[in-house]
């Protein structure tokens, strides 16, 4: 007799235990390293050759088995099955998917967080127009389907009308600003409602005293407010985040069910970035944090296939600075792959620097190559590597607390 995992399930070893990924269900089961072992004794040898059916352990070994069978994670073959199995992953190839462009770094706020440390007194940028609409027409030659106008404050940009124009003459799925709305005035309203414009806000409190103090603009939180309420009058799509530190760690709750009195999706704040202004120990909240990484992980062809190659998050997007840097991801500041004003779009993505961001995968990353969940928990690197003393690219997720040496999850 034979035993298999099926099709649909692979076995991912750590160095203390392994994990099942299941993508009939979905779910990635734990197991320790006598079933790993046993598991690959499997592939190629029949059970009577592994151990004795009939003693204490060899029941105790088909036990196990049968449990898995029982999941539809294997089954018992007569016979060796033939052939390579065939698993339903889907292979990845990264092209361009998403843009954000950074139109000027000068801001009407001056968050105490903000990671690109926008202000009004900073530099707007050297970003010709022309090339910012160039950009927009290569992005979308490369496959690109989704555009997000930033800043700075993009509606300080004097022509970023223009660009929304461009972005719909070449048929992006999704565009959308992220303003901090406090100059959104009817006009800019009846534009984004003509062009189809997803908007997006932050906000960080449900008061203006807390408000503001983070913007450090008075005034700014009634002025978010009362374009959000137009906003939705008007049926446009909206989506609020909010960023959580030590200026506004007792407002986490109260932003939740603002969000929901508002009839906006009442996303859990995240927590402040360890970049540009953010990097400031003195703005760590004391007692707010993320949710932990912790089981349960769930998995699925495609999410695996590609978690195996290339980042989670990271492949397929990029982020272009109001001075040409081009960079993986908005948080990622020191991550430049180039200068769009000196190097063709196309240039960029066909480089190595690009590449090798777009290919830093949890096999990469110190701890977490040696994990058998590697495969299947989310990854942010900007925040992995702002929380590492050494800031390095390939530092471990703080908010990690398992062991894949030991097996164990240890408590902080």
């Amino acid at each position: 007799m034979y035993y298999h995992l099926k099709a649909e399930s692979v076995l991912i070893e750590g160095k203390a235990r392994g994990a099942i990924y299941d993508f009939s269900s979905g779910r990635v089961y734990s197991i320790n390293r006598g079933a790993v072992e046993l598991l690959k004794a499997c592939e190629s040898s029949a059970l009577e050759e592994i151990m004795d059916v009939n003693s204490v352990d060899g029941k105790r070994y088909l036990s196990f088995l049968d449990k898995l069978t029982t999941k539809g994670l294997g089954a018992i073959y007569n016979e060796l099955p033939a052939g390579k199995r065939t698993c339903p992953i889907q292979p990845y190839q990264p092209t361009l998917e998403y843009i954000w462009l950074e139109l000027t770094s000068t801001c009407n706020n001056r968050c105490l967080h903000c990671y690109s440390a926008s202000s009004p007194h900073t530099a707007a940028g050297c970003m010709p127009h022309t090339r910012w609409l160039e950009l927009i027409t290569e992005a979308r030659l490369a496959g690109a389907y989704g555009i997000q106008l930033i800043g700075g404050e993009p509606l300080l940009y004097p022509r970023w009308r223009e660009l929304i124009i461009k972005a719909r003459e070449e048929n992006y799925e999704l565009v959308e600003i992220f303003t901090n709305a406090t100059l959104v005035d009817d006009d800019c309203i009846d534009f984004f409602k003509q062009h189809s414009v997803s908007i997006a806000t932050t906000i960080y409190a449900d008061n203006s005293a807390v408000h503001d103090r983070v913007t450090q603009h008075p005034g700014s939180f009634d002025k978010t407010m009362s374009a959000i309420q137009k906003i939705l009058a008007k049926g446009l799509p909206l989506r609020i985040a909010s960023i959580i530190m030590k200026a506004n760690e007792q407002e986490a709750e109260n932003i939740v069910k603002l969000l929901t009195d508002l009839g906006v999706e009442p996303v859990p704040p995240d927590v402040i970035r360890p970049t540009g202004r953010g990097d400031n120990l003195e703005l760590l909240p004391q007692a707010y944090s993320k949710p932990a990484i912790k089981p349960p992980f769930f998995t699925d062809p495609e999410t695996f296939g590609k978690a195996q190659h290339f980042h989670s998050c990271l492949a397929g997007r990029l982020a272009i600075t109001s001075t040409g840097d081009v960079i993986p991801c908005i948080f990622a500041r020191d991550q430049v792959c180039g200068n769009i004003l000196n190097t063709s779009l196309a240039a960029i993505l066909a480089g190595q620097p690009l590449t090798t961001c777009w290919q830093t995968t949890k096999d990469c990353i110190s701890k977490c190559q040696d994990c058998e969940y590697r495969f299947a928990c989310a990854d942010c690197r900007p925040l992995a590597q702002g929380q590492d003393p050494k800031k390095s690219w390939q530092a471990a997720p703080a908010d990690c607390s398992y062991n894949p040496y030991t097996g164990n999850w240890e408590d902080r």
